[in-house]
């Protein structure tokens, strides 16, 4: 029954510490002190003739176990109704939790998406960059073979008019020397 009533007590004195801005445990567990003092009081009593403990004595430390039984129960309605508020506190804690993780997911989700077509967009304007480059270089290579045929043409050219002017002054001087030997000839 002791170690009933001591467990009862810690368990008391824990869930004080726990709940204590809770008025009614308060009282309850002062109340249930007050209680245990007086049982302690009434069986420290041996006002028998023979130095026991009288009927009167033993009426009173039932009484008062019934009293600390009864504020025990109080007790334990006050802590199951504490326990309910708290889980009930703690579930809609989670619940907002819950709710605002849910929340957060989806606006990751939502920027998650919107980067992916920003990077696809990027991705397409690279593709649409790449292939004008691609253009590009395929019209200055186009050009550079234009210029570059031109400028084969037109060294040929150049040669061909070279030697048409070596031959020129080939001919020239071979004239030039030709009457000279038609004179001495005649």
């Amino acid at each position: 029954m002791r170690t009933i009533v001591l467990a009862l007590v810690l368990a008391g004195f824990t869930i004080f510490r726990v709940q204590a801005q809770d008025d009614k445990l308060t009282t309850l567990m002062s109340e249930r002190e007050q209680l245990v003092m007086e049982y302690q009081f009434y069986n420290q009593q041996n006002s028998n003739f023979w130095g026991k403990k009288s009927k009167n004595d033993l009426i009173a430390i039932i009484e008062t176990l019934k009293k600390i039984i009864n504020k025990d129960s109080e007790l334990i309605g006050a802590i199951k109704v504490a326990s309910i508020k708290k889980i009930a506190e703690s579930t809609v804690e989670n619940q907002r939790e819950g709710k605002m993780t849910l929340e957060d997911q989806r606006i990751v989700n939502a920027r998650i998406a919107d980067l992916q077509s920003q990077i696809k967009i990027l991705q397409s304007n690279i593709k649409k960059r790449e292939r004008s480059i691609k253009d590009l270089q395929d019209q200055l290579d186009a050009a550079d073979n234009v210029r570059y045929g031109k400028d084969r043409v037109i060294a040929v050219l150049a040669v061909v008019s070279f030697l048409l002017l070596l031959y020129a002054v080939f001919l020239q001087i071979r004239l030039s020397k030709a009457p000279k030997a038609k004179k001495k000839r005649a």
